[in-house]
């Protein structure tokens, strides 16, 4: 899909020919190597400094979630994941560590005396780490490109911003879809009027937008690379902050360590027959479906 668009779907400003780009709401290089080909994207033009914005964000982003989980699974059994997981790895820079991806896997260790002369030593490793402000700012950018694809003007050659703010609630690998916040946020949102929803690069991209039958709020929900989703609202804030607040919030148990502190949180699966984050249903306004 191409927009012959006039104004920078991320920022609005009018766009020159000198000071645009081509842009691609999928990022080439943030699926796997491949899967773009014959995939449906979204290719618009974009001001120069979003562009860029976009792609740096995108270049450990896309890394860090095509890395295997602590015992070495990948989020699918595919060679193009592998061999691209590695390569990105060894080559995208973690935010957090300033090490590459591949070598950025964070520890934490415990020490304690539950008894007189007894101490104890314990070590708990996690997989690389993404930061909340990076992948809240990705998931802005793409969703910006999608909202403005679906209120886009042919004559006006524009589209249009949601109205009010944006408010992520938060991101989450596969192993915890199935918490209890994601779980009540799939489940509210379920009957609400879809907007959009987009499943494309063989799975490896998959969005939803869904507006409320009532409040001038719509929820949105992202997932890259089969490894992590991230969802939240838009809208005006009374009224975000309304539905919000029938949602559960997720506790965690807090830990001191020698590096710092640690919240915890046992992580709750999600099976495939209780997955409606990405459902289809027949009054969408907007539907990209590939295998």
């Amino acid at each position: 899909m191409v927009l012959k668009n006039n104004t920078c779907p991320y920022c609005g400003v009018e766009l020159g020919a000198t000071d645009s780009t081509r842009e691609h709401l999928v990022g080439r290089r943030f699926v796997p190597k491949g899967k773009l080909h014959q995939s449906w994207n979204l290719i618009l033009r974009a001001c120069k400094r979003c562009n860029n914005r976009k792609s740096e964000l995108e270049d450990d982003l896309s890394a860090l979630t095509m890395q295997p989980d602590v015992v070495g699974r990948y989020a699918q059994d595919d060679p193009d994941l592998r061999r691209e997981a590695e390569r990105k790895g060894s080559r995208s820079i973690s935010r957090r560590t300033r090490k590459p991806i591949g070598n950025s896997a964070e520890s934490l260790t415990l020490r304690g005396s539950p008894m007189p002369g007894l101490t104890m030593e314990v070590t708990l490793v996690g997989p690389p780490r993404a930061e909340p402000e990076r992948v809240f700012e990705l998931a802005r950018l793409q969703l910006s490109g999608l909202f403005y694809w679906i209120t886009f003007d042919r004559a006006l050659r524009r589209g249009g911003f949601w109205l009010g703010g944006f408010f992520p609630l938060q991101f989450s690998s596969r192993g915890d879809w199935g918490n209890k916040l994601n779980r009540a946020f799939m489940t509210a949102a379920f009957a609400w009027h879809d907007r959009l929803l987009v499943g494309t690069t063989g799975g490896f991209f998959k969005a939803a937008i869904k507006r409320h039958p009532a409040a001038v709020c719509w929820s949105w929900a992202l997932e890259w690379n089969r490894s992590l989703r991230v969802i939240g609202f838009f809208g005006e804030e009374g009224d975000v902050r309304s539905v919000a607040g029938e949602l559960p919030s997720l506790e965690h148990q807090v830990l001191q360590g020698n590096e710092g502190i640690l919240r915890l949180r046992t992580e709750t699966a999600l099976a495939d027959t209780d997955d409606v984050l990405f459902s289809f249903a027949r009054d969408a306004e907007t539907t990209i479906a590939q295998a």
